[in-house]
């Protein structure tokens, strides 16, 4: 290497720590990128977070929503975003695993164009009915979809959405109808209008519809009760034994955010974590924390792109 390259690599790194010692600038507000629309269980949870670290902080912390693509165009704009640390990413189970095996083709690596943050929750979903059915519980869909196979709808905004249900027609052994939509307070208004049958979500999106008495919760989607629901039975414990679908999500930044901010970034998340706001608002959508470091993120990021990979060759699902 030339002198003229050391002396730059030099000074390169000099800054770079020097931005590290100062991150983060109180003047500059951090930007938690959420590719989900507003109101979705998503966008809760990074307000909560946002709220916690502006207040324990003192550094802005504002969420972003950019949904469409399956989630694609807000993930894109954290990739393609200046590493610097203050723009974040509110990554989760579909943006991570199930893009990459759902879709037909993807603009970005989830591994190797991102630096895991730390983990934010994981949590089982519900399945839903509107006023466009009569069902009570998932013996009644089962039911009446044997015996019209193709006729009932079900809505998705999220590859996990639509994955939970592609799931449960495999292991249900009946057929549906997939309606896609651009977000799940969408899919969930069709869904309260009649338009669409059924719908997997996340608690806190239905939950106003429930007290309305607009929709109707069927069944969990994990292998227990749900803490918000707890009248409302699993769905593997109402005829479909092998169905188990969870969820998790986590804050990732741009692969070539220098590492000392990146840990930076996993501390003031984890703090974060520990407040009331976000403790409330996972409690209310039946959301457990997911504590995880970096390196235990990504092992588990990794782990999870190999079972899934094994699940859809198992049960011969197609993009």
């Amino acid at each position: 290497m030339k002198i003229k390259q050391i002396i730059a690599v030099a000074l390169c790194a000099i800054c770079t720590a020097t931005v590290a010692q100062t991150f983060p600038d109180k003047s500059r507000p951090l930007r938690i990128v959420v590719p989900f629309g507003a109101g979705s269980g998503n966008d809760l949870i990074a307000r909560a977070y946002a709220r916690a670290i502006s207040e324990t902080t003192g550094v802005p912390a504002v969420v972003e929503n950019k949904p469409g693509a399956e989630a694609v165009i807000g993930v894109e704009a954290v990739r393609n975003a200046t590493p610097d640390g203050y723009t974040i990413l509110f990554g989760n189970s579909s943006t991570h695993v199930l893009n990459s095996l759902m879709l037909q083709k993807i603009p970005y690596d989830a591994i190797a164009d991102f630096i895991p943050i730390c983990g934010v929750a994981s949590a089982a979903l519900v399945m839903n009915a509107g006023p466009s059915t009569k069902f009570r519980n998932v013996k009644n869909l089962l039911e009446a979809a044997r015996a019209n196979p193709g006729k009932f709808t079900y809505g998705s905004a999220t590859t996990s959405t639509r994955l939970a249900m592609e799931i449960f027609e495999q292991r249900a052994q009946v057929k549906l109808l997939s309606v896609p939509y651009k977000a799940m307070a969408q899919a969930t208004a069709a869904l309260a209008s009649g338009e669409i049958d059924i719908l997997v979500n996340d608690v806190s999106t239905v939950a106003p519809y429930y007290q309305s008495g607009r929709l109707r919760p069927l069944g969990a989607t994990g292998t227990s009760r749900l803490i918000a629901l707890p009248d409302v039975p699993t769905i593997r414990d109402q005829g479909v034994p092998q169905y188990e679908f969870t969820a998790w999500s986590a804050m990732f930044v741009p692969a070539k955010t220098p590492t000392a901010i990146a840990e930076k970034l996993g501390a003031i998340f984890h703090q974060a974590q520990q407040s009331k706001y976000v403790t409330e608002i996972l409690h209310a959508n039946s959301q457990d924390p997911l504590v995880m470091n970096s390196a235990q993120l990504a092992s588990m990021n990794r782990a999870e792109i190999e079972r899934w990979t094994k699940i859809f060759a198992d049960l011969k699902i197609q993009r």
